[in-house]
Order: structure tokens, then C-alpha cells, then sequence
């Protein structure tokens, strides 16, 4: 719906690829936009020129050359695009970046990604990935990507922004991102850390993780003071309270702190709540009264 007196000048360019599409908007007047519910795609918008005011959820940014939006596909929108404003829009399958999400964590993820909707164009990681697409967005029209084609380049084009867009901006899987280790690492290092990331919720001990990385407790205990300054249980701790966090934050305070600590492995709430609080400096209930901001 249009509003004011400014003429109704709109102009919409679109490129299609597999699961991301570029679009370009521009309106000559103030509108109106309330599409509720998203349901099967983000939507990211980033002013070229001019400003908007844009709602999903809780969460009303104001959004200029500086201050993108991504716009949660299970959050209930509403938008103002004020007269003059140009935007760069890409539409991304929700499944899609469900699907590399769970790739990278190496995690299943129920719920799915939720980001926080306000973007940061000045932030450091953001800013490059913005970088990098403008780069794409000159290659489309140049006609080398998002063109109809279905092959390697688009693909690697499409995993290449969504893995960098979770790994800048944040989201519910942020707690899962730390890599504590790097690809030279010992075979045994890795074996363990896998059984840990696979099994972190069950009643792990030492020995379990040492026999099935094939090695020795002590050894085992030697191997990643050396290479991460820490024992394997800290990490396995590490690993539980990051999953914890997601939980809490992903589910937009709709899961207990209680539920969170059990499904995360842990076994004595006190415990958890206090090594939650060690480690993030807040309690698991404040997470969880803060989760409506994704």
C-alpha cells in the first residue's frame, strides 16, 4: 500500500538461481508491506539508497546504507519502505540453510537457524560479506552465475554465502561455531572430538572417549592438553553448554532452561546453571527472557 504524496514509481529486477534469488526493488513513495509469515524462505534486504522501518517479530530495526535486515521466516513481518528507498534483496530456501547449518555444526538442529534480524553493513565479517556479494551480484550480471544454471560455480556460489552469512551474523547456532581444532591436528585429537560432538548428550566418561579413539586415557589427556590446553572432559563440557545455549536461544523462549540442560547431557541443574553462567556471564534464564530477539 502506498502512503504520502510521492509518486508510486516501482521497479523490480530479478535473478534466479537454486535456492538463492537476487532481487532488486526501488519505490518512488512511502509503502506499506505486511506479508505475515515468510514460511519457506529468508529474506535479506540491504538499502542501496534511502532508509526503511522494518518489524519481524519483536525485533524493529531501522534500516539504512548501513543497517541491513534478515527477516525470519517463522516471524511475523511488517515493513515501511520510505520514499526513494533502493534495496538489494536475496531470498534464501529455508530447508537450504537448515541444510548447511546442520552440515557445519555437525549437529542436527531442531528447532532450525533463527537470525537476529538486525544486519551490521560496518561490522568487520559482515562488511566482507557484503563485499563478496557485491561480487556476485557483478558476476549475475555479467551472466556467469544466476542464470539458469544449475552447476559447480552456482553451487559453489550459493554454499559460499550462506556458510559465511551464519558465520557472521548472529544466530541461534552461534554458540555451535567454535573450532577448537584445526585440519593438522592428531588423527587420535580428532577421532575423540568427533565422539564427542556425535554423543556430547550422553553419560560420557573419560574412558569412553579414550577407547573409542583407540587410545589411552592419559594419552588421551596428553594429547589435547598439548593441542588445546584443555582436557577432553572440559571440551565435552564446552560442547554441552554450547548446544544449551542454542537450545535456549533458538527456541524464542518456548523450551525450559530445565529442558535445555537435560537434552544437552547434563545431569544436575545447579551444576549446569552454574557453569553456564561461568562461561556466558549471564544465567540460562536471562538467554532465555533475551531469545525473543531472534
Amino acid at each position: 500500500m502506498a502512503s504520502g504524496g510521492g509518486r508510486f514509481d516501482a521497479c523490480q529486477n530479478r535473478a534466479e538461481g537454486r535456492f538463492i534469488s537476487l532481487n532488486y526493488i526501488r519505490y518512488g513513495a512511502d509503502v506499506e508491506i505486511e506479508p505475515g509469515e515468510l514460511e519457506s524462505f529468508f529474506l535479506i534486504q540491504i538499502p542501496l539508497a534511502g532508509h526503511a522501518t522494518i518489524r519481524n517479530g519483536r525485533t524493529t530495526v531501522s534500516s539504512d546504507t548501513r543497517v541491513a535486515t534478515i527477516l525470519n521466516p517463522d516471524r511475523y513481518t511488517a515493513m515501511r519502505w520510505h520514499a526513494g528507498c533502493e534495496q538489494l534483496l536475496l531470498q534464501i530456501d529455508r530447508g537450504y540453510v537448515a541444510e548447511i547449518a546442520e552440515r557445519i555444526t555437525e549437529t542436527a538442529l531442531d528447532p532450525g537457524v533463527r537470525f537476529s534480524p538486525r544486519i551490521d553493513l560496518e561490522q568487520a565479517g559482515t562488511r566482507d560479506w557484503f563485499v563478496k556479494l557485491r561480487a556476485v551480484v557483478r558476476a549475475a550480471e555479467a551472466g556467469a552465475v544466476f542464470a539458469g544454471q544449475d552447476g559447480y560455480q552456482q553451487r559453489h556460489v550459493e554454499e559460499s554465502l550462506i556458510v559465511r552469512l551464519l558465520e557472521t551474523q548472529p544466530s541461534g547456532i552461534s554458540p555451535l561455531l567454535e573450532r577448537p581444532v584445526s585440519s593438522t591436528a592428531p588423527a587420535v585429537l580428532k577421532r575423540a572430538l568427533a565422539i564427542i560432538n556425535e554423543r556430547f548428550a550422553d553419560p560420557l566418561t573419560l574412558l569412553d572417549i579414550a577407547t573409542a579413539a583407540g587410545t589411552t586415557p592419559r594419552t588421551l589427556q596428553l594429547v589435547f592438553q598439548k593441542e588445546l590446553g584443555k582436557s577432553p572432559m572440559q571440551c565435552l563440557q564446552d560442547r554441552r553448554l554450547s548446544f544449551a545455549r542454542h537450545l535456549l536461544i533458538s527456541d524464542g523462549g518456548q523450551r525450559s532452561v530445565g529442558d535445555a540442560a537435560h537434552l544437552s547431557g547434563h545431569r544436575h541443574f545447579g551444576r549446569f546453571s552454574s557453569a553456564y553462567r561461568q562461561r556466558y556471564g549471564e544465567h540460562p534464564r536471562q538467554t532465555l527472557q533475551g531469545a525473543e530477539l531472534f
